[in-house]
């Protein structure tokens, strides 16, 4: 259960990444925007960490999507292999 629940963090991290590039936002700008310690943030892009939905909800907030953005990228991403 573990290694399932890993890869499905993969393509989030992805995910959060590629909205954060498509804004122009380097990682400690939006790790400070959110509210989150930098090596958070890596972890999380990096597929290392499971965020939580309020983490979820600060990081959408401070890149100017919809939570839902994040999930739906994070699907296509997931479903790409």
């Amino acid at each position: 259960m573990e290694d399932c629940r890993r890869q499905d963090l993969i393509p989030l991290g992805l995910a959060i990444r590629e909205l954060r590039e498509q804004r122009g936002l380097q990682a400690g700008d939006l790790a400070a925007a959110a509210g989150v310690d930098l090596g958070r943030l890596e972890a999380l892009e990096d597929g290392r960490l499971d965020p939580g939905f309020q983490l979820l909800l600060a990081l959408a907030q401070a890149m100017g999507v919809r939570t839902s953005t994040i999930f739906v990228r994070a699907e296509e991403l997931g479903s790409a292999d």
